[in-house]
């Protein structure tokens, strides 16, 4: 998997879900008693889709914050490549400010500045958010930070249940079966095996698999009973599920604090949630005798830690006073307002999904010259009508994808395009930029987020952009932008072979451009392994660039090649 597409999950779900967890603080402290617990567990069953469900949905809004740069990866979507372009900025300001700042008030060079260890290490963490390794290291510790988390909650859960076993006195016998017997089925579940257990922190459901319930030793008859309520109204709610669906989330975004109090909020509320099921047929009597049962078992000290498969029964402090309060008071839910919550956090999950490009549009529409209309062909000023007359022009999809298959199936480029994977479509984008009229992109269904791309004139003109994102240049997040590998630096004789190179491809792309070029300068040199990459700028003579990325070792091909904004 490519870390791109990581990186985009991440990113985007713990902005998202981070916003919603802020909001639950707020929510649960003064909304409570109107809106119910159950509600509560409920929203943060959404917050926990979106922090585990990678779906992208597309948003036309999203195209407004894409990055105004075209260095950036076709598999980034534009919330990742902002925090990426704006991590990237300030690490690079901030490294010419520290070089300026050295020159300024030591009266050193610009080459001695850049060598001053400080200097030095600032400019290479920016180099590395420019050409991907910093990516790379960045996810290899994410990936190691996760295995270890996961690791620590596996092996805590394997002492916990070794201990239980091990304390194991007797199953539950008698009367007290009996009773057992019928509490299950009023709650409509099965039987669940049933231990005394000593020594025991609190009665608790223990594993996801094989659940069990396990009593302290110490219990009287009657707390027993109310225990026994409790842990099977938290089986019928599936919180031993719950409970493992936490775990994941904190082992995959381990690194935000965020997560972590979110998971130990919602374990609160669903034991809320479990006390308000057990209490709902209970009189004031014996509401006193359960609330009495948790504040007894806080002698026992607290529920099983944040890491086990386990429900525990006590709580201490604010917590033991909130779950007190809510047994002996209750509160009247608003109904109304619960399923207005609900229905409003269920449509805010749907559009916090909505975070890929749009890639709508007219897509399919054949431009004809009843269409109307002007736009700007070969660098000069004509209807469409006279852009179709030109006897090059590209009259339909059919048409505008054989241009295309020419172009990346060349020499330069190297594409199979004949790939019958590869499924292709035409986009219409009349005189929406200069000499573009046609997009046509082709994908291979469910095989990630690369496409091949070509941006063309109706008229037959010239192709602006050529993209093969399926390259493995793609594929690893290289950027070549403000890299200069100047100790494998190629000779002058390489350079000017690699602007020729550029130049014929740039003839069949589009015949006559490079006249309008004033300067082909080498703007960025990237070595990583046996492979070199090379970034070219082509500067036109009145305004605006062209920029291309190359391969020159150990082949020499095209890898993408657009015109910037100058």
């Amino acid at each position: 998997m490519r870390t791109a597409t990581i990186y985009n999950f991440l990113i985007e779900a713990n902005l998202i879900a981070g916003i919603a967890i802020l909001l639950m603080i707020p929510v649960r402290k003064f909304f409570r008693k109107a809106l119910g617990n159950r509600v509560l567990c409920f929203a943060w069953l959404l917050v926990a889709a979106r922090l585990l469900c990678p779906l992208a949905l597309p948003n036309p809004l999203i195209n407004e914050i894409a990055s105004p740069y075209n260095d950036q990866p076709s598999a980034v979507r534009p919330i990742a490549g902002q925090v990426r372009v704006r991590l990237s900025d300030a690490l690079h300001e901030a490294s010419w400010d520290a070089i300026n700042s050295s020159m300024d008030r030591e009266d050193i060079s610009f080459d001695e500045a850049m060598r001053k260890p400080g200097n030095a290490a600032l400019s290479r963490m920016a180099g590395s958010i420019a050409n991907g390794r910093a990516a790379k290291a960045v996810m290899r510790a994410y990936l190691a930070g996760a295995a270890g988390v996961a690791l620590w909650f596996a092996l805590a859960n394997a002492r916990f249940m070794r201990q239980l076993k091990k304390n194991r006195i007797e199953p539950l016998s008698g009367e007290l079966l009996g009773y057992y017997q019928g509490l299950c089925e009023k709650y409509g579940v099965r039987q669940l095996p049933v231990y005394f257990v000593d020594p025991l922190r609190s009665a608790c459901l223990v594993g996801c698999l094989r659940p069990f319930i396990a009593l302290p030793l110490a219990a009287s008859e009657g707390q027993a009973r109310q225990m026994l309520a409790h842990e099977l109204c938290h089986y019928r709610a599936k919180d031993h599920l719950w409970t493992l669906l936490t775990l994941v989330c904190c082992a995959v975004h381990w690194f935000n604090p965020l997560v972590w109090a979110a998971a130990a909020m919602s374990r609160m509320d669903r034991e809320l949630k479990c006390d308000d099921h057990v209490i709902q047929d209970m009189d004031e009597e014996a509401r006193r005798l359960y609330a009495g049962t948790l504040i007894q078992s806080v002698t026992r000290r607290a529920m099983p830690g944040m890491p086990m498969l386990a429900t525990g029964m006590s709580m201490t402090g604010r917590k033991l006073k909130t779950r007190v309060g809510g047994i002996l008071w209750g509160g009247r839910h608003v109904r109304a307002l619960a399923m207005l919550f609900a229905a409003t956090a269920s449509l805010l999950l749907v559009c916090a999904f909505a975070t890929a490009e749009y890639q709508g549009g007219q897509a399919g529409r054949e431009i004809n010259a009843s269409a109307g209309g002007t736009a700007d062909y070969n660098r000069g000023k004509q209807t469409l009508e006279q852009a179709l007359q030109s006897p090059d022009a590209i009259r339909d999809e059919a048409a505008a994808i054989a241009r295309a298959k020419e172009l990346l199936g060349s020499s330069y480029f190297q594409v199979d395009v004949e790939d019958s994977d590869l499924q292709w479509t035409v986009e219409t984008a009349e005189g929406a930029w200069r000499k573009i009229n046609y997009v046509v992109t082709a994908k291979k269904g469910g095989r990630g987020s690369g496409f091949l791309s070509v941006w063309m004139a109706v008229d037959g003109s010239g192709a602006e952009t050529v993209e093969n994102g399926y390259d493995p240049y793609f594929q690893d997040d290289y950027m070549v932008d403000h890299v200069y590998d100047q100790e494998n630096a190629p000779s002058q004789e390489e350079k000017e072979k690699i602007r020729q190179f550029f130049l014929a491809f740039e003839e069949l792309a589009e015949p006559g451009e490079s006249e309008y070029f004033k300067e082909i300068r080498v703007s960025g040199i990237l070595t990583v392994g046996e492979a070199q990459y090379v970034q070219l700028e082509a500067v036109y003579s009145d305004s605006g660039s062209k920029t291309v990325v190359m391969e020159i070792a150990p082949e020499l091909r095209l890898i993408t090649c657009y015109t910037g904004n100058g």
